[in-house]
C-alpha cells in the first residue's frame, strides 16, 4: 500500500512539474499571436483596402573573432575582437487591396551606433542610416492562374540561402556564398508564375540604384549615400536579370524534396573594359552565374544544399568561382534546433573573405582569397513552438580557413550569439 502511495505521489509530482511548463509554452504562443494581431492596423475583408499591418524585425548580436587562437598576433592594431550591433532593425507596412493587389515596404534602420569598425587606423562606432530595402506593388493576374507581377524595389532571388527571408534563416549570418553572390534589393520588375504550391518560375529584371563608386560600402559614416532614399537610378550599365525555378516533389505530411535553379546575367559593360567611372557598380561581381539547390525535409531532419558557379569576374581577370553549401539541421525538441553548415569556395583571387561579417574588419586577413572553407556549429532556441521565428535565441561558432597564393592567409574562430524577433 505504501509503495502504491509513493508511486501515485511521484506521478502527481511529475504531472505537477510538467504542467507548468506546458502552460508556459501555451502562454507564450498566445502572447505571440496577440502581438501579431496588435500590429494589424486595419482589417475589412469586403472593403477596397482589406488589411493594413505593420511588420517589425530586430536582431541584436554579439561576436568575438579569435584568429589562430591568438588575437594579439592577427588583430589589426587597435581593433577589438569583440563586437556588438543591431544587425537587423527593420520596420515595414503591408497593405492588401481589392483585386488581389498588395503594397509593401521595408525600411531598414541598419547600422545603428553599436558596432565598432576598424578603419583608417582607428576603431570607431558605426553611424546610423536609413534605407528602403523593399518598396513594391504586386498584382495577381486573374486571367492566368498563379501569375503575378511585382514592380518597385524588390529583393533579388539568387542562391538558395538568400531566397530564404531574413526572419527565417537558421544561422546567425548567411553563408559566405550567399553574401558574395546574392545582390541587395534593387529597383526592377518581377514576373512570377506559380500555378500550385509545388512549382514556381520567375523572371527578375533589375537596375542598380547605387550613387557613387567613391562611397565605401562598409559600415562607416560614408554609407549614408547611395542606399534607398538618395540612390542614383539608371539602366545604362547597371542592369541584371535573374531567371529562377523551383519544384517540390514527394510531398507528404512529414516532409518533402525540393529542387531549385537560378541563372543570373549582368549587363554591366565593365566586363568589356568599357566601364564608365561615373557610374557605380554593385552587382554580382561576375557576368554570369548559375545556382543549383536541393532541399530535403523529413520529420525533425532538414537538409539544405547549394552549388554556385560564377564566370568572368568584373575585374577582367577572367577568374571563375565555384561555391558549395551543405546545411543539415535537426530539431531536438519543438523549441531547440541544432545546425551545422559547411561552406566552401574556390577561384583564384575570386573568393571574397570580406563577405564574412567581422574577419576582415577586425583582423589582418585579406579581403580576397583563392579558397575558403567555413564550418558553422550552432543552436537555435525558440520561445514559441508554433511560431519559431517570432522570438529566438541563436548561438553559433564558425571556424574559417582561407588560402591565397598557395599558403594560409587566415585561420580562426568567430563566436556569435543573437536575439532575433520578427512580428
Amino acid at each position: 500500500m505504501n509503495k502504491q502511495i509513493y508511486i501515485l505521489a511521484a506521478a502527481a509530482w511529475a504531472v505537477g512539474a510538467v504542467a507548468p511548463a506546458a502552460t508556459l509554452s501555451d502562454r507564450v504562443d498566445d502572447q505571440v499571436a496577440r502581438a501579431k494581431k496588435a500590429l494589424v492596423l486595419y482589417e475589412k475583408p469586403e472593403g477596397f483596402v482589406r488589411k493594413v499591418k505593420l511588420s517589425w524585425l530586430e536582431q541584436f548580436q554579439l561576436a568575438a573573432v579569435q584568429p589562430n587562437g591568438s588575437n594579439g598576433l592577427h588583430l589589426k592594431d587597435g581593433a577589438s575582437p569583440v563586437n556588438q550591433e543591431f544587425r537587423r532593425s527593420w520596420v515595414g507596412v503591408t497593405a492588401d487591396f481589392k483585386g488581389d493587389t498588395t503594397f509593401r515596404t521595408w525600411v531598414r534602420l541598419g547600422g545603428l551606433p553599436e558596432r565598432e569598425t576598424f578603419k583608417d587606423g582607428r576603431t570607431k562606432r558605426n553611424f546610423s542610416y536609413t534605407s528602403l530595402f523593399e518598396l513594391w506593388l504586386k498584382k495577381d493576374i486573374h486571367s492566368v492562374k498563379g501569375l503575378s507581377v511585382q514592380v518597385g524595389k524588390i529583393k533579388s532571388l539568387f542562391t538558395t540561402d538568400y531566397s530564404i527571408p531574413s526572419s527565417s534563416i537558421a544561422c546567425i549570418e548567411r553563408s559566405i556564398i550567399s553574401n558574395q553572390f546574392a545582390q541587395d534589393s534593387n529597383w526592377g520588375v518581377d514576373v512570377t508564375y506559380a500555378p500550385n504550391k509545388k512549382d514556381k518560375v520567375y523572371l527578375q529584371l533589375m537596375a542598380n540604384d547605387r550613387a557613387s563608386a567613391t562611397k565605401n560600402p562598409g559600415h562607416t559614416d560614408e554609407y549614408t549615400d547611395g542606399r534607398g532614399f538618395s540612390g542614383e537610378f539608371g539602366w545604362e550599365d547597371k542592369c541584371f536579370i535573374i531567371l529562377g525555378a523551383s519544384h517540390k516533389y514527394r510531398v507528404t505530411d512529414s516532409g518533402y524534396h525540393a529542387l531549385s535553379a537560378q541563372y543570373l546575367h549582368d549587363f554591366d559593360n565593365a566586363y568589356h573594359s568599357k566601364h564608365n567611372p561615373g557610374a557605380n557598380y554593385f552587382g554580382l561581381g561576375f557576368q554570369d552565374a548559375v545556382s543549383l539547390g536541393y532541399e530535403f525535409k523529413h520529420g525533425r531532419f532538414h537538409f539544405l544544399s547549394n552549388v554556385v558557379a560564377a564566370f568572368e569576374q568584373e575585374t577582367g581577370k577572367g577568374t571563375n568561382n565555384i561555391g558549395l553549401q551543405l546545411q543539415p539541421m535537426y530539431s531536438v525538441t519543438p523549441h531547440v534546433d541544432l545546425i551545422f553548415r559547411y561552406t566552401g569556395m574556390t577561384g583564384h583571387g575570386a573568393c571574397k573573405l570580406g563577405a564574412d561579417r567581422y574577419i576582415c574588419t577586425q583582423t589582418t586577413a585579406p579581403s580576397w582569397a583563392d579558397s575558403i572553407n567555413a564550418f558553422y556549429f550552432g543552436a537555435d532556441f525558440y520561445a514559441s513552438a508554433k511560431d519559431k521565428n517570432a522570438l529566438k535565441l541563436m548561438v553559433g561558432a564558425e571556424y574559417t580557413t582561407a588560402r591565397s597564393e598557395g599558403s594560409d592567409c587566415y585561420n580562426g574562430w568567430t563566436f556569435s550569439s543573437a536575439v532575433r524577433w520578427s512580428f
